[in-house]
């Protein structure tokens, strides 16, 4: 009887292919909802940094430059961008400040709610009349967060 050498299969069957096909699958359809979250909260918490920051880069100019600043809370021609405007009215010495200085857009679906949407600030860097902003999404898991500004 003649002895012959049986090669060794390599590659996958169909079989094989077919179980990491599924496992594969199943693993995309339990991690799909937590990176929709994930990237949900770090727009919400984008949103809060943004708004915290426009805020306290107002209280600076109006410190640095002693004269008054404006931040308007403002809504896009679609009402779903949101962007915070901050200006300076005044003209100081030589320094022509008359235009917009800057502006926060904030990630869509993220809307800002103010029962008034002009904050002005003295030449101290200190708020005339406190404000109340509400940072708040419309996506299916509504969050929103309330912040003071004074």
């Amino acid at each position: 009887m003649i002895k012959t050498k049986t090669a060794s299969a390599k590659g996958l069957t169909a079989i094989e292919l077919l179980i990491i096909i599924s496992i594969v699958a199943l693993v995309v359809t339990f991690a799909a909802p937590m990176i929709k979250t994930l990237s949900f909260k770090s727009e919400f918490e984008q949103a809060i940094e943004i708004t915290e920051a426009s805020v306290e880069q107002a209280r600076w100019t109006a410190r640095f430059y002693k004269t008054e600043v404006i931040l308007q809370l403002e809504t896009g021609e679609n009402q779903k961008q949101h962007s915070i405007k901050l200006s300076v009215p005044q003209m100081q010495k030589d320094l022509v400040l008359n235009e917009v200085k800057e502006e926060f857009p904030l990630p869509i679906g993220i809307q800002l709610v103010s029962d008034d949407t002009t904050i002005r600030f003295d030449p101290t860097g200190q708020v005339v009349l406190p404000a109340h902003i509400l940072v708040s999404s419309s996506h299916a898991e509504h969050k929103s967060r309330q912040l003071v500004v004074r």
